[in-house]
C-alpha cells in the first residue's frame, strides 16, 4: 500500500471523526444557550482539537486538569459548572469512560462519541446534553 494514501486516510477519518462534535458546537454555539468544551489540560492534542471547536460563537473551552477527571466529586462539580447546557468533552479514554458514566447518572444524555488515535495518544470526544 502507498504510505501517502495510507496517511491521508488516517488523517481523514479523524477529521470525519471530530465533524459530528465540531458540527454540534457550531449549532449549539449558534443557540440559545452556551456550549462548554471541557479538555483535558496535560494533552496538548486534546487541546488543539477543543481549541478548533472554540471558533463558535457560544462556546467556551474548560481546561481541567486530570485529577478534576476522576472522582465523582470532582466531574460533577464541573457538571454543576457547565449549568444547563450542551457540554463537550476532550480528554483521554479513561477519563472519557469516568466523566460519560457520572454524566449519565445525573440524567444526561450522549449525543455523540468518537475516537482519534493522534500519534502515540488516544483521544475521545462526544457532546452531551446536561
Amino acid at each position: 500500500m502507498d504510505r501517502r494514501i495510507f496517511l491521508k486516510g488516517l488523517m481523514g477519518s479523524g477529521a470525519l471523526g471530530l465533524l459530528p462534535v465540531a458540527a454540534f458546537a457550531r449549532q449549539a454555539g449558534a443557540g440559545e444557550g452556551a456550549v462548554t468544551v471541557v479538555v483535558q489540560a496535560d494533552l496538548p492534542r486534546a487541546q488543539a482539537l477543543a481549541v478548533g471547536m472554540a471558533d463558535a460563537r457560544g462556546v467556551t473551552p474548560l481546561f481541567v486538569g486530570p485529577d478534576e477527571l476522576g472522582s465523582y466529586g470532582a466531574v460533577s462539580a464541573l457538571l454543576d459548572r457547565a449549568g444547563r447546557t450542551s457540554l463537550i468533552g476532550v480528554m483521554d479514554d479513561a477519563a472519557a469512560v469516568i466523566f460519560q458514566q457520572i454524566a449519565a447518572s445525573r440524567g444526561a444524555g450522549l449525543v455523540a462519541h468518537t475516537q482519534h488515535r493522534i500519534g502515540t495518544e488516544s483521544l475521545v470526544s462526544f457532546a452531551i446534553n446536561t
